[in-house]
């Protein structure tokens, strides 16, 4: 039965449409589903166990409370009030692709076209100690537990006898996610009162930002330098210990003390669900079409960190696994399932690459957007606008906005009533 066939008869009816995963790929695919008024009697059914959707962006400023954890960190239930979305709070346990059931805590639903966003996690490593004494961030978990590190690092540090004894912590990873870290943690601890922080940030390539342009870059390397956060490239850790990290670098082996750190360091996606085996690549993400369809199956869908188009199947070069990247694919996605619905052909995903922005301390950030590149308090300005534009709703966007709004006028008026 050709595919066309298949989306007439399942147009003849309400389809059920199951996502799972409420990451940046499946929630806001859940909610672009909402603007085609023939989907309006649909049954959409959003799978997720967490109850907070997690901006994963903007979660360097909870640590510095320049945001706060409900602007950063919504409810499912506040995001999807009024919403024709049913929220499962429960984990997928498996799907099964022949019978289209996933089954979800003892219960099995029945879908005629499946969403498949479920994300990514932190790639095990095999190094004696990273897992017993790093912190990681990716959760909203992990950022809680990070704040509350720091701010015991403060007070202990202020009940020692010589309070200027230097506070040494070292950030692995010279990505996006360990460049910002670094230069969060560093302000955080100096606009607290420790006058002598020593960061340092450890990375195995030759350079740190490798995907971003030079410009970007070059912002990144000056504003960690003006906070004196030393980069060392070209560095492996052989060994992590509650106080110590063993480094390895082309001079050979070193002791590096340090009261937190951080692992930053690389992700792979979550395990593949399905009772059918489906194409994969190396790192174990599946391959679609250029559609975001499912090689083997025209009803299933698969986006965000999970996904990677099938590069033999197009010339086209697969989108990164980013936020930006997969709100782009949950647009695509549920324009081609309001397309199927109706008996019309899925269109190819196409990724516009917008720009790249990095927060680096705060009231500071780099921002490269169409081969602009600027910096400082104005980048920051720009990144909060972008992504408060880009949070799941416009209820939520009016709520954070408001309060950005609020912050702003109170830096710019104080200075006057002082």
């Amino acid at each position: 039965m050709s595919q066309q066939t298949v989306s007439s008869l399942r147009a003849s009816t309400a389809p059920r449409i199951c996502i799972v995963g409420g990451g940046f790929g499946g929630l806001y695919t859940a909610l672009y589903l909402q603007k085609y008024r023939h989907l309006r009697k649909a049954k959409i059914v959003l799978i997720e166990p967490k109850n907070r959707f997690l901006f994963t962006p903007m979660m360097y400023e909870l640590i510095t409370d320049e945001l706060k954890e409900w602007e950063i960190a919504p409810t499912y239930s506040s995001l999807l009030t009024g919403k024709n979305v049913i929220w499962k709070q429960a984990r997928a346990d498996a799907i099964d692709l022949h019978s289209q059931v996933v089954s979800v805590a003892g219960e099995k639903l029945g879908y005629d076209y499946l969403v498949v966003a479920t994300g990514a996690k932190n790639r095990p490593v095999d190094i004696p100690g990273v897992e017993q004494h790093t912190l990681t961030f990716r959760s909203l978990q992990d950022a809680l537990a990070l704040k509350s590190r720091l701010a015991q690092i403060v007070q202990s540090q202020k009940l020692q006898p010589n309070p200027f004894a230097p506070t040494q912590i070292v950030v692995v990873g010279g990505g996006p996610s360990g460049v910002e870290l670094s230069g969060k943690v560093k302000d955080y601890l100096t606009h607290r009162g420790l006058q002598n922080v020593r960061i340092t940030l450890v990375e195995r390539g030759e350079t740190i930002l490798v995907p971003f342009r030079k410009r970007l870059r070059r912002l990144a390397k000056k504003s960690l330098s003006r906070r004196q956060i030393e980069v060392m490239t070209e560095t492996s850790v052989a060994e992590v210990t509650a106080d110590t990290v063993t480094i390895e670098t082309k001079s050979g082996r070193q002791v590096l003390p340090s009261r937190l750190t951080l692992w930053a360091v690389g992700t792979q996606p979550q395990p593949w669900l399905g009772d059918q085996s489906v194409q994969s690549n190396e790192q174990g993400q599946r391959l679609t079409r250029r559609s975001l369809q499912l090689i083997e199956y025209d009803n299933v869908f698969v986006l965000g960190d999970s996904a990677t188009v099938n590069t033999q199947d197009s010339s086209a070069k697969p989108a990164p696994s980013t936020a930006q990247a997969a709100y782009q694919a949950a647009s695509r996605v549920a324009k081609n399932l309001s397309a199927m619905t109706q008996g019309s052909q899925p269109k190819a995903f196409s990724y516009l690459h917008l720009g790249d922005m990095l927060t680096l301390g705060i009231g500071e950030a780099g921002l490269w957007s169409f081969g602009l590149a600027i910096g400082g308090q104005l980048a920051a300005l720009c990144r909060r606008s972008v992504y408060i534009f880009r949070m799941p709703t416009r209820r939520h966007q009016f709520k954070v906005g408001r309060r950005a709004l609020s912050q702003l006028g109170r830096a710019i008026f104080m200075p006057w009533n002082q």
